[in-house]
């Protein structure tokens, strides 16, 4: 998800996030689907969005948790509850559709200049979250992408090839995330990928192709930089990283951490 401006690329907390989600929504045509609306502001494919939703409702999901995240945080405040409660509950009515297919114009009237005024205050109140680098995000992306399409373009097949695309995909994900989750995004994705190297190490020990796993490895190392100061003393992201340092097989450097001191 790519938003221009000084506002739309400050994820500095939750609220921050929220605003400019609902500012970009807010933006949107009366005439469209709340699918497509929901999948242009969030980054998706639009022009499948009405037929097949279950990425964009993925996406609400994650929005959901996000939105409740805010309001706890701002319940932790001193301020009045009358001050942001509704205005968060409006704009909860709007990423939880009762017709994901249904026009906008059913949902944009919640965006009121009243709710993103309250947004605003949110995102002033809260503290600021450890700083990440959207813009080395958005670079990791593009890298992954056309990594992504040359390795789909060769005869590979095996646990290689399936580990590295589901390697490529958590951090995908963890990239698509971070304008809703922050930094929180990039945490998760280290545990995902920890684990899945863990869940497929046995396959993959006796057929790894080290030349293609260390390329996944720089990635991760390219996701730890731009993570920055959130995930700099974050244990799993430290072990995983530290697996890939070693220049080794990263089936072996899992199963040896694994089975620990012989």
């Amino acid at each position: 998800m790519t938003l221009k401006g000084r506002s739309l690329t400050d994820f500095s907390n939750s609220g921050q996030r929220i605003l400019n989600i609902a500012q970009a929504a807010r933006q949107k045509n009366d005439k469209l689907s709340a699918a497509e609306v929901w999948a242009g502001v969030l980054g998706l494919e639009a022009k499948s969005a009405t037929s097949d939703p279950h990425e964009v409702n993925q996406q609400l999901v994650l929005l959901r948790q996000e939105l409740d995240l805010l309001e706890e945080q701002m319940k932790g405040s001193k301020f009045s509850e009358s001050l942001y409660v509704p205005y968060i509950g409006r704009v909860r009515s709007a990423v939880t559709p009762s017709n994901i297919t249904a026009t906008w114009n059913n949902y944009k009237p919640q965006f009121t200049a009243e709710t993103i005024l309250a947004l605003r205050y949110c995102a002033e109140i809260l503290p600021d979250e450890p700083e990440s680098s959207f813009e080395e995000l958005e670079h990791l992306l593009s890298k992954l992408s056309e990594f992504e399409q040359n390795l789909d373009s060769t005869s590979m097949n095996g646990p290689t090839y399936r580990f590295v695309k589901s390697q490529i995909e958590i951090i995908k994900n963890a990239i698509r995330n971070y304008p809703i989750s922050g930094g929180a995004a990039i945490q998760k994705a280290f545990s995902e990928g920890f684990s899945d190297l863990n869940a497929k190490s046995e396959d993959l020990v006796n057929e790894e192709q080290t030349s293609v796993t260390a390329k996944v490895g720089e990635f991760w190392r390219d996701l730890k930089s731009a993570g920055g100061e959130f995930v700099e003393a974050n244990r799993i992201a430290n072990a995983y990283i530290g697996l890939v340092n070693k220049g080794q097989s990263l089936a072996e450097g899992a199963i040896a951490l694994l089975s620990g001191p012989s």
